[in-house]
């Protein structure tokens, strides 16, 4: 059975259609701000882990949210960032759903410190010797604030998972820019969105219908069974397509 769905779901990943993919997904903001004059590496690192953090529900209201973060960036997140510009943001400003300008503020704070050591993750990255487990742990550590999650408490961490496939997957999609001799995409975990986890249990590649680490693991180990190098292109059809 599940040789089959394999099949079936390679020959959906052959015919993906990556230009629709992007034009409806917030994945759209990074390249965009790739196309700003003399943008850096840390705007693109920065406005990724801005939006990450509004990167839940309806992808239009998503994508909404993401273009008002970096209007008000002017599409400099950088700057935004090390000049402070976001400690004048009211602590009870709602800035999308549950994330308060209180969380967002401390989340900017712990960014402007890393960028004030830093040129960039990336740079940061190739300098030291960081598993991929490390650095998950410590973006999970950075958006404490704005509570995405941690699989010490069996959170199923879908924005920094999908964070993660942002900068480490590389195609026409994603950007490939945080890949190192210890980070690849073959370390990707699966980004599981209430529809993904839906889809997962329905097919029986997960025990039960529930975001959570422990189901992340469950199906992190289908894919990377049926691809080993890239087992994230998978979850691009159980985030697009309806399984009965």
């Amino acid at each position: 059975m599940k040789s089959l769905l394999k099949d079936e779901l390679d020959q959906m990943w052959e015919t993906f259609d990556y230009k629709w993919f992007v034009s409806n997904d917030p994945i759209q903001m990074l390249h965009k701000i790739q196309r700003v004059p003399d943008s850096s590496i840390a705007d693109i690192e920065i406005c990724a882990m801005l939006i990450a953090m509004v990167s839940w529900g309806q992808p239009n209201s998503i994508i909404y949210a993401a273009n008002v973060l970096m209007s008000q960036c002017e599409w400099k997140p950088y700057y935004y960032i090390k000049f402070g510009d976001f400690y004048d943001i009211p602590d009870e400003l709602n800035i999308y759903r549950t994330l308060t300008g209180k969380a967002f503020k401390e989340v900017c704070h712990l960014l402007r410190r890393f960028y004030s050591r830093n040129s960039s993750v990336k740079e940061y990255l190739k300098k030291h010797s960081i598993t991929f487990d490390d650095l998950l742990i410590s973006l999970c550590n950075l958006y404490e604030p704005a509570r995405l999650g941690s699989p010490y408490r069996n959170s199923a961490c879908m924005r920094i998972n999908m964070l993660l496939r942002w900068m480490v997957r590389q195609d026409e999609i994603d950007l490939g820019l945080w890949q190192t001799d210890f980070i690849k995409p073959e370390n990707l975990y699966a980004i599981m969105s209430p529809h993904v986890a839906q889809q997962a249990q329905r097919i029986g590649f997960i025990s039960y219908p529930k975001e959570s680490w422990k189901a992340v693991m469950e199906l992190t180990h289908v894919y990377r069974q049926w691809d080993i190098k890239d087992p994230l292109k998978y979850d691009f059809i159980l985030t697009t397509q309806n399984f009965k």
